[in-house]
């Protein structure tokens, strides 16, 4: 792999195999997608399912529902949707609460599945 595949396009965009990289390497990885779609197409072992919805007090730094995982404004941050669509504004909002190292899989859930990446078959597993 190169330096170039190593790093995020400037929209934060990360190839699944970059994603998998940076998880491997101990990035944060946060699932915003709903409930049912976790349910219905699988899980990322490890990934720390947030909705959309509770993105502000689960990353902002002045809640008493922060995440401890997101304590680390520089902690690495992978989020990811069933599609880019879903997750770049959520990347965007991380951005603004001051998180510099975050990024999102281009293609979302699909692309890292089609990819053969690990994946639990529902979310009770994860």
């Amino acid at each position: 792999m190169t330096a170039q595949d190593q790093t995020p396009a400037q929209d934060g965009l990360l190839t699944p195999e970059q994603a998998a990289a940076k998880l491997a390497e101990g990035a944060l990885f946060v699932d915003v997608r709903r409930p049912e779609a976790r349910v219905e197409n699988g899980a990322l072992p490890g990934a720390v399912p947030v909705e959309k919805i509770d993105v502000t007090p689960r990353f902002s730094r002045d809640s008493s529902a922060l995440l401890p995982e997101a304590a680390d404004l520089d902690r690495e941050i992978v989020v990811f949707c069933s599609s880019e669509r879903g997750s770049g504004p959520v990347v965007e909002r991380l951005l603004e609460f001051g998180y510099t190292r975050v990024g999102h899989i281009d293609g979302g859930f699909s692309a890292w599945k089609e990819q053969g990446f690990d994946t639990y078959p529902n979310d009770a597993e994860a």
